[in-house]
């Protein structure tokens, strides 16, 4: 059976129109590689994954479909009604080439062979490793490169880069690898983790530089692979901007599990202000892990409680407004503050 053949009952709850552009995938060759609950899902929603970018629709939005263009490591392309509580979703965009080493030194070899005088300028030799370095050398380099390529299997097990070449390389080996992680900027989270290995100043401005500037996602890896270099207060102003501004799938998720063992009073506030400020899905998150915050639930999601969390899932404010009240009651909060 199809992987839609098997989750035929929740494929009926997608909207009509996510289910024709579903249909008109798969008649026109497109395959479902993944049918799942969760991100970017509300814990009452679902997502079909695809395994090729749509083709039968424009990727616009319409008076049906909402249309984003992500470009994240777990998704492309995202189709969604005005709900956001089902969801087709395209595959991740395929990652940046990497220089082929191999064929740059081939031609570097080639080029002394017939007896070249002319130089090869400095600037357009980022990527080539010295002349006078071993070939162990070359290849710990080499062997980090190819770490760096991403591909599904990678992509699906959350793999970073091979950090272990990192502890066996030679000063000269991480200087290489360091030039070559700071060519790659934008980071991503992969290179935040390998320079915050490196831990060069130069590494240390460039991870600041991301977190200043980088997505959510990027911060958070800096966070958790660099908590030194951010100070309290610039750690709780960031974890504050990603609730009050990030989704689920771009961010917000990394600073929920972060929340679980840093939650100073501002943290806590803006959970309670975004129970009413923020869209349902999120709030059901806010209101889960206010109640593990203050010892009402055995995890940040309890699913014991699931059937509470999921009444702060809508867009009627005063429903919202009554189950707020609710939790503030149960965990000794004035609503008042926060409605």
């Amino acid at each position: 059976m199809s992987i839609i053949e098997d989750n035929q009952r929740e494929f009926l709850k997608f909207p009509d129109a996510l289910r024709k552009l579903v249909h008109d995938e798969l008649a026109a060759g497109n395959q479902v590689l993944e049918f799942g609950h969760g991100f970017p899902a509300a814990p009452c929603g679902a997502y079909i994954k695809l395994a090729s970018p749509v083709s039968t629709r424009e990727r616009v939005a319409t008076e049906e479909l909402d249309f984003y263009d992500r470009d994240s490591n777990s998704y492309s392309g995202e189709f969604t009604d005005s709900s956001r509580h089902f969801f087709v979703l395209e595959p991740p965009n395929l990652p940046k080439q990497t220089p082929d080493m191999d064929a740059i030194r081939a031609a570097l070899d080639a080029e002394h062979a017939i007896g070249s005088t002319l130089p090869i300028p400095i600037q357009n030799r980022s990527d080539i490793r010295r002349e006078t370095a071993s070939p162990a050398s070359k290849s710990l380099f080499d062997r980090f490169v190819t770490s760096m390529e991403m591909d599904y299997d990678k992509w699906r097990e959350g793999e970073g880069y091979d950090l272990a070449i990192l502890e066996q390389a030679s000063e000269s080996d991480r200087a290489d690898i360091e030039r070559k992680l700071l060519q790659n900027a934008p980071f991503n989270w992969r290179d935040i983790e390998a320079l915050a290995v490196i831990d060069s100043p130069k590494a240390r401005a460039a991870i600041m530089n991301a977190f200043f500037h980088a997505d959510t996602e990027t911060r958070m890896s800096v966070h958790r692979c660099a908590p030194d270099l951010i100070s309290a207060p610039l750690r709780i102003e960031s974890i504050v901007r990603a609730l009050r501004e990030s989704e689920i799938s771009y961010g917000l998720s990394q600073a929920l599990d972060e929340i679980e063992e840093f939650h100073p009073p501002e943290v806590i506030q803006e959970l309670l202000r975004g129970l009413m400020r923020r869209d349902g899905a999120t709030a059901c998150h806010f209101a889960a892990m206010l109640y593990f915050l203050h010892g009402l639930s055995d995890s940040s999601f309890d699913w014991e409680h699931r059937p509470f969390f999921l009444k702060f899932n809508t867009n009627n404010l005063v429903e919202r407004e009554a189950v707020v009240r609710e939790l503030c009651q149960s965990i000794g909060v004035a609503a008042e503050d926060y409605v």
